[in-house]
């Protein structure tokens, strides 16, 4: 699920809603089935959703991000941001996560034992 706080008109390359789905599809290959969640219409099960990318929140609170965070963690759910997850998808990941050296040691960490499950 891409989960966008505001609730603005989508615009022609809109990042939430074009952007982002295009990337995550030529990233898998393939299709996939993506929900879009827009201001307050967060929805109450979160169970079936394996990934909830979220926009930066500033059209919200602090305790309304929290309890959205919170809602994901029930459910399971990992949570990301937009910047996390573009940074991922354009293959810049590392360079992103360099100033953060733990960060990017359990990144690495991460992906080499997601390699060895394959």
């Amino acid at each position: 699920m891409i989960a966008e706080a505001c609730s603005h008109h989508a615009l022609e390359d809109d990042i939430g809603r074009v952007k982002i789905p295009r990337w995550l599809r030529q990233y898998v290959g393939g299709d996939l089935q993506i929900d879009t969640s827009t201001g307050r219409n967060y929805p109450d099960d979160l169970t079936k959703y394996k990934l909830i990318i979220h926009c930066g929140a500033c059209m919200i609170n602090r305790r309304e991000m929290l309890n959205r965070l919170r809602k994901a963690n029930e459910a399971g759910v990992p949570v990301t941001n937009y910047g996390v997850a573009i940074s991922f998808l354009q293959g810049v990941i590392k360079r992103s996560l360099a100033p953060f050296p733990f960060a990017l040691l359990a990144f690495e960490t991460e992906r080499k034992k997601q390699d060895l499950d394959r």
